[in-house]
């Protein structure tokens, strides 16, 4: 069987009237002829933009649509590049647009649509099948206002977008939507998104809302934003082998952290005895203790004085380090974590809830584990705090690298509340950070700001206690099944494609 790409190129006039070039459909043949694709090329019928797309796409049976102009206004190699950018694997849709500064503008129906649209002056698109398939199948309008349409379902469905860069005939290229005449459909296009005419997005694996946006694009991955509870997501979780037993296998050690990014270990002694001083308000003395993610086992060793205290990480590396030093810790994680001695009296996890990916399972699993009355412990991000929202941009890159959801305040209250805990309390997390680290992060993020903050740390005590943007929250288990809570479970899967 041929590994070759399969590819469907779709001509699409800009009016339903305008007849293909005949010699640029002999130009894309003898193109994809000597690539060595195998393909096909479907000319849209003699219907309106919108009505001819869909036909084409529907009928078109390559892995991968290309859907170019009628007329020739672009090189041929141009639907190679297209071709090139979906088979890496690096995006799902490719929109084209002109190779200059001018393609670049403000455009009203984007800032209505919140989303980046293709260009006006030239109908080149590429998509996966699936995509295509969907995005195309999905749209509603006949004219020329179909590109609109797709730019925002493209959006809506959370498909990874890319742009190509291409060469044009300025004399060839006829508007497809003009800016202030592409207004009318963007506002159609809201309407009919509004009264529920598309198919729901993947919902929110929070709060199970369909009012889901693509805000970012990182590495691989698009990461979404929840309208209804403000948390961040990313589009696809990594598959991870939950169903393992509980393991001890010698494995190589991680790699260690760059030393810039992280603190001292005299600033994570003092978080973690400032942690243990707000359980010890909570816990009697000799309390059975379960942490969530030992990290560098810092906080098991403050917690081994008082507590009766056994640690998890589906890390080998980092659950051997732990091990070497005295504490009780397995590696598994906490969807196959069994609890062989009696329920726990408190849970502790630091911004590890961030990494996992169905947060209504893995309450029900620390709930499991808890007594009635016990007690959850547990810090994360805030994204409807100021500091977050200040830095979201610049940092969105760097927050999903290892996390999978960001939670906002609101969200984590009504989760908690429906799984079965009552907020005990909830407020700013503190922690303490070293000079280094403070100079290397001002450095990296606020270079004006760097110059003064080191004149400003020669007068104060190192390592220093610092807000992060994060929020600290105390709940307790409910005993019984709470009453008058709405079910909050869907019966479908919520975030899986």
């Amino acid at each position: 069987m041929s590994s070759a790409p399969t590819v469907s190129v779709v001509l699409a006039p800009a009016t339903g009237s305008a007849p293909c070039d005949p010699q640029w459909r002999t130009a894309i043949e003898l193109y994809l002829e000597t690539s060595g694709f195998t393909f096909e090329c479907i000319v849209a019928r003699d219907l309106s933009y919108g009505d001819a797309l869909r036909s084409a796409v529907a009928e078109a049976s390559g892995r991968v649509i290309v859907v170019v102009d009628a007329a020739r206004l672009y090189s041929v190699s141009a639907i190679g590049d297209a071709v090139a950018m979906l088979e890496s694997g690096t995006t799902d849709v490719v929109f084209a647009r002109p190779h200059d500064e001018s393609s670049v503008r403000f455009s009203p129906s984007g800032w209505i649509l919140g989303c980046a649209l293709p260009d006006p002056r030239l109908r080149l698109k590429a998509f996966t099948s699936s995509a295509a398939k969907l995005v195309v199948g999905e749209s509603r309008l006949t004219g020329l206002e179909a590109e609109i349409e797709v730019g925002f379902l493209t959006n809506k469905y959370g498909y990874r977008v890319e742009h190509l860069n291409v060469e044009m005939d300025e004399a060839a290229g006829a508007i497809a939507f003009a800016a202030l005449r592409s207004i009318l459909p963007a506002l159609r296009v809201r309407f009919i998104n509004r009264n529920m005419g598309y198919r729901a997005p993947r919902r929110c694996p929070v709060c199970f809302s369909t009012e889901v946006w693509t805000c970012a694009q990182v590495p691989g991955n698009v990461i979404r934003a929840c309208r209804r509870c403000k948390c961040r997501y990313l589009n696809q979780f990594a598959e991870g082998d939950d169903t393992h037993p509980v393991r001890r296998v010698l494995r190589a050690a991680a790699p260690a952290p760059d030393a810039a990014e992280t603190s001292s270990d005299s600033a994570r002694e003092r978080t973690s005895l400032r942690r243990i001083a707000a359980l010890r308000k909570q816990l009697p003395s000799r309390a059975r203790l379960l942490e969530i993610g030992v990290r560098d086992g810092s906080f098991g060793v403050a917690a081994t004085r008082e507590f009766g205290y056994v640690g998890i990480d589906p890390q080998p590396s980092v659950s051997r380090q732990a091990r070497s030093k005295g504490l009780e810790v397995y590696c598994a994680t906490l969807a196959n974590f069994v609890n062989t001695g009696p329920a726990f009296d408190a849970i502790a996890l630091f911004h590890m809830f961030e990494n996992m990916a169905d947060p209504h399972d893995a309450l029900s699993r620390m709930k499991d584990l808890l007594k009635p009355g016990g007690t959850l412990f547990l810090t994360t991000f805030d994204t409807e705090g100021l500091l977050y929202l200040f830095t979201e941009q610049k940092r969105m890159a760097r927050n999903f690298r290892t996390h999978l959801i960001l939670y906002s305040r609101s969200a984590m209250i009504e989760l908690l509340e429906h799984s079965g805990f009552e907020i005990d309390s909830i407020g700013p997390e503190l922690e303490y950070r070293d000079h280094k680290f403070l100079r290397h992060v001002a450095a990296g993020r606020w270079p004006l700001l760097a110059p003064p903050l080191r004149v400003l740390l020669r007068i104060l005590p190192d390592p220093l206690l610092i807000g992060a943007g994060s929020i600290r929250i105390v709940a307790k288990r409910r005993s019984g099944t709470p009453l008058n809570v709405r079910a909050i479970r869907s019966v479908e899967p919520t975030h899986a494609r």
